[in-house]
């Protein structure tokens, strides 16, 4: 399942009480995609670091209740959990790399969501996450009695769409999201290891290489420490490009004589470009020079353009005066024309 499918499941699971355990690879959004369908559902989001917690912390130490019975004290998240008073997610991240002992403590907690006699409030529902054996994340299996006790357990997927309209949602730069676009395997190649480099890349680290580049720093050897050193002199390279780009306000003004990079690469970078730069009020304008390039850079121009406007609506991050690119009049019409029906199918 996609990372944005798998969000959008977990807005109708969490909103129906419904446990899933989210299974993939490191890195790939798993927990922040919990973390945004709580924010979704105006829900307040509880995490747990499975692997740091024993039994006595997920039941808490053993004390003498008010009544003189003994009963447990409970700690941190799994209190707060317990005194919540409004919709709330209790999240157990990294939940298979947990011992087997705490895996036994979290099982009543998961099934009936009591410890003791106490119950956790209906407004809390239980969620997790995990890699999987083979993942090289301490992973070593789960035990059958926590597995059967979620409603699913659903494998999450990263994928390029998802993860370059999240990214020009973000302000990641848009070379970064046209790298992506013209390397794709370069998107999730992480393998472990045990060595103190990174070997390999994964979405999050290439978000880690956004918010460098974004802060202005350009150094291959930081960049290595995110995606591995392969990938980064890759993506330093590609950056390079920026120097053969139009200026891209200057080809919106002039969409009909602005000059159009020959290099693919650098299509890939312009395509980018008009992406992050379209709105409604310049929708014909950027159409008009996308059409200027083969109709693949025109097509995941405009649909990326749409997939970012998507994420900042899901994020709640638009801005109060936005009007949406379906609302322009230039969109309608080259929504109705033959390019249009065939990006927009292409898209569905």
């Amino acid at each position: 399942m996609r990372v944005s499918e798998y969000r959008e499941l977990l807005v109708k699971a969490y909103g129906k009480n419904k446990r899933i355990l989210g299974v993939g690879k490191p890195g790939v959004g798993k927990t922040f995609a919990a973390m945004e369908a709580c924010k979704s559902l105006d829900m307040d989001f509880i995490g747990i670091c499975s692997p740091l917690e024993d039994p006595s912390t997920i039941r808490g130490y053993p004390s003498r209740g008010t009544d003189g019975e003994a009963t447990h004290c409970l700690f941190d998240g799994v209190a707060k959990a317990f005194r919540a008073t409004k919709p709330t997610v209790l999240f157990f991240d990294d939940l298979g790399m947990a011992s087997e002992s705490t895996m036994r403590a979290i099982i009543r907690l998961v099934q009936f969501g009591e410890i003791d006699n106490r119950k956790l409030p209906d407004c809390v529902v239980i969620g997790a996450a995990t890699n999987d054996v083979g993942h090289g994340a301490g992973v070593y299996g789960m035990i059958e009695p926590l597995k059967s006790r979620f409603h699913s357990i659903v494998e999450v997927e990263t994928n390029l769409d998802d993860v370059v309209g999240y990214g020009l949602a973000k302000g990641w730069s848009p070379w970064l999201c046209a790298f992506l676009r013209n390397t794709p395997d370069a998107l999730h190649d992480w393998k472990p290891s045990k060595s103190m480099k990174v070997d390999g890349a994964c979405p999050r680290g290439w978000e880690y290489l956004a918010q460098w580049d974004a802060d202005g720093i350009d150094d291959c050897e930081v960049w290595a420490g995110c995606v591995g050193k392969g990938r980064a002199t890759q993506a330093h390279a590609f950056k390079q490009l920026i120097n053969e780009l139009p200026d891209i306000d200057a080809c919106i003004l002039d969409p009909d004589s602005a000059p159009v990079p020959e290099n693919p690469s650098a299509q890939w970078l312009v395509s980018m470009a008009m992406a992050a730069k379209m709105e409604a009020g310049n929708f014909g304008q950027c159409v008009k020079y996308l059409r200027r390039l083969p109709a693949m850079f025109r097509a995941f121009s405009i649909r990326d353009a749409f997939r970012a406007e998507n994420e900042k609506r899901k994020a709640d991050s638009l801005p109060k005066n936005h009007r949406a690119l379906s609302s322009s009049r230039d969109f309608t019409a080259w929504a109705c024309s033959d390019d249009g029906k065939a990006v927009m199918a292409a898209a569905s």
